[in-house]
C-alpha cells in the first residue's frame, strides 16, 4: 500500500513527512529518521504491483531489490548515495540521501556556458562509468534528474532517480512510451523487449548538453525515426559552442546505437574530459616514444660530456706556461719544461 504522512517504517527508524513522486514503476518518499535527518525513500508503486499475476510481482520486486544492492555499491561523489536497503513487508525499499538542489532543468537563465555546461556533464558521465562497472544503467538521464547540491562549498552535479527494475518491462508485452522522458530517451528504448546499454545512457547524457547549451529540448527520437524529422545541429542555435563539443552532442544521439560512442569515457574522450584518466598502456608492451625519449636523453648527455672533456683539453692546451729559467748562452736549440 501507499504510505501518508506519519507512517512510520521499520520500527519507526524512519518517519515518511511526504510524496515526493510517482512513476509507472516506483515512488519516492522524503522521510526523516530517528536523528530528525532527511532521506529518500523510493519503493515500487503498490498500484502496478497490484495489475501483476503473483509471479510477476515476485519477479519485478526480485530485480528490484537486486538492482537496488547493485546501486548501493556506486561510490561516487556525483552519484545520490545509498544509505541501506530494507523490506517493509513484503515491499523492497532503498534509503539514499536527500539532495537539497534546484535541478539543471529549472536553471534560471537555462542556457549554460560551454564551459559550465562541460564541468556538470564531466561529473555525470563520470558518475555514470562507475554506475555501467557495477553492471547497472541508468535508463532516465536528464536535466530533471540532476540536482545541484552544495558540497564542500562548490555545486556540484548530482544524479538521481535511478529507474531500476526498468528492463523488467522486456518481460511484458506493455509499451515504454509511459516511462520515457520526452526528448532525451534514446530510440531503442521506446522498443518492446530491448535492454538498455551504457550508449542508451550517452544519448540521454548528449541530449541533456543539447538542451544545457540551446535552452532547447531535443526532438523525439521516434520522430526522429519514424517520422523523419531532422535533429537540428546545436550549433545552429547556439554559434558560440564548439565544433568539437558540436560533434560530440551529433555523434552520442545517433539513432542508431552502433553509431554512438559504445563506452562513456569514449564519449567523454570525444569531447576532450578525460584526458588524464585514459588507460595506462598495456603491461608487457615497450613504449617506443618513451625509449626513444630516454635514448635522445642519454645521447645528449653524453654530448655534453664529450663536450666539456673537449673544453677540458683546450684549456690545458692553451693554459699559460710558468716563466722559464733564461736561456743557455750555448749554441744549440733552447729547452722548454713542460707544464
Amino acid at each position: 500500500m501507499a504510505w501518508v504522512a506519519g507512517d512510520r517504517l521499520q520500527g519507526g527508524k524512519y518517519t515518511i513527512e511526504r510524496e515526493l513522486g510517482r512513476g509507472r514503476f516506483g515512488i519516492t518518499y522524503l522521510v526523516k529518521n530517528s536523528k530528525s535527518d532527511r532521506l529518500v525513500i523510493k519503493t515500487l508503486n503498490d498500484e502496478l504491483l497490484r495489475s501483476f499475476t503473483q509471479q510477476e510481482r515476485e519477479r519485478l520486486e526480485t530485480m528490484f531489490g537486486q538492482e537496488a544492492l547493485k546501486l548501493q555499491k556506486c561510490k561516487h561523489k556525483h552519484i545520490v548515495q545509498v544509505v541501506e536497503v530494507f523490506k517493509e513487508g513484503e515491499h523492497w525499499c532503498l534509503v539514499m540521501e536527500y539532495v537539497d538542489g534546484v535541478s539543471l532543468a529549472d536553471l534560471r537563465p537555462p542556457i549554460l556556458s560551454e564551459q559550465e555546461a562541460l564541468g556538470y556533464i564531466k561529473q555525470i558521465g563520470e558518475a555514470l562509468i562507475v554506475v555501467h562497472q557495477n553492471g547497472l544503467i541508468h535508463r532516465d538521464v536528464h536535466p530533471g534528474n540532476i540536482l545541484l547540491g552544495n558540497r564542500e562549498r562548490q555545486s556540484e552535479a548530482v544524479l538521481i532517480d535511478f529507474d531500476l527494475a526498468l528492463d523488467f518491462d522486456h518481460i511484458l508485452t506493455t509499451s515504454r512510451t509511459k516511462e520515457t522522458s520526452d526528448g532525451f530517451t534514446p530510440p531503442e528504448l521506446y522498443a518492446k523487449g530491448t535492454i538498455a546499454r551504457a550508449y542508451s545512457d550517452i544519448y540521454s547524457l548528449a541530449a541533456t548538453l543539447y538542451k544545457l547549451l540551446t535552452g532547447i529540448t531535443p526532438v523525439n527520437a521516434v520522430k526522429r525515426k519514424v517520422d523523419g524529422e531532422h535533429l537540428v545541429s546545436p550549433k545552429e542555435f547556439n554559434p558560440q559552442i564548439s565544433d568539437r563539443t558540436n560533434q560530440a552532442i551529433l555523434t552520442g544521439m545517433k539513432l542508431d546505437p552502433k553509431e554512438r560512442s559504445q563506452s562513456m569515457p569514449e564519449w567523454l574522450d570525444s569531447l576532450g574530459l578525460t584526458g588524464e584518466t585514459r588507460q595506462p598502456e598495456s603491461a608487457g608492451v615497450p613504449n617506443t616514444n618513451l625509449n626513444q625519449e630516454k635514448k635522445i636523453n642519454w645521447t645528449a648527455i653524453a654530448a655534453i660530456g664529450t663536450l666539456l672533456s673537449g673544453i677540458a683539453a683546450l684549456i690545458v692546451i692553451f693554459k699559460p706556461s710558468p716563466p722559464t729559467s733564461p736561456p743557455s748562452l750555448s749554441p744549440g736549440p733552447s729547452s722548454t719544461k713542460t707544464p
